[in-house]
């Protein structure tokens, strides 16, 4: 079984937890933010998804993150851009990103993300910011 889904817009790594002025500990608004629309985007693709279906078993998730082209980009690092010959080596990282999905989907797609044994991250550019997700059984 396999499932995919688009996450529209620009994505959002896992950060470290803030101290706030009593030293107390929260996660940042646009992080919490990010995280629920990561849950709407797979909800709404899949309305009467049964949880069970993942249930202890292995899992192989694939994550595709689409990046704008930045305008400082010359038309030569464009086009190669949009070839996939140039890649972003930027922020956020791979393993930030993949940890804010993976939390996100806990307890929605699958019981618990200690099952993803499988897991790769890839970044492009592109013209339409977005994620790319594809879960399914290892």
């Amino acid at each position: 079984m396999e499932v995919n889904f688009i996450i529209k817009g620009k994505v959002k790594a896992k950060q470290s937890v803030k101290f706030g002025l009593n030293g107390v500990t929260y996660t940042p608004r646009d992080i919490v933010e990010y995280s629920n629309l990561v849950k709407l985007s797979f909800i709404n693709k899949y309305p009467d998804w049964d949880i069970k279906t993942y249930k202890e078993k292995p899992l192989k998730m694939n994550i595709d993150v689409f990046m704008l082209i930045p305008q400082s980009f010359s038309k030569i690092k464009k086009i190669k851009a949009i070839a996939n010959k140039l890649r972003p080596i930027v922020k956020p990282d791979c393993d930030n990103i993949a940890k804010n999905i993976n939390d996100s989907l806990n307890g929605i797609v699958y019981p618990d993300d200690k099952q993803i044994v499988c897991l790769t991250v890839n970044k492009y550019y592109s013209d339409n910011e977005r994620v790319e997700i594809k879960i399914s059984d290892f």
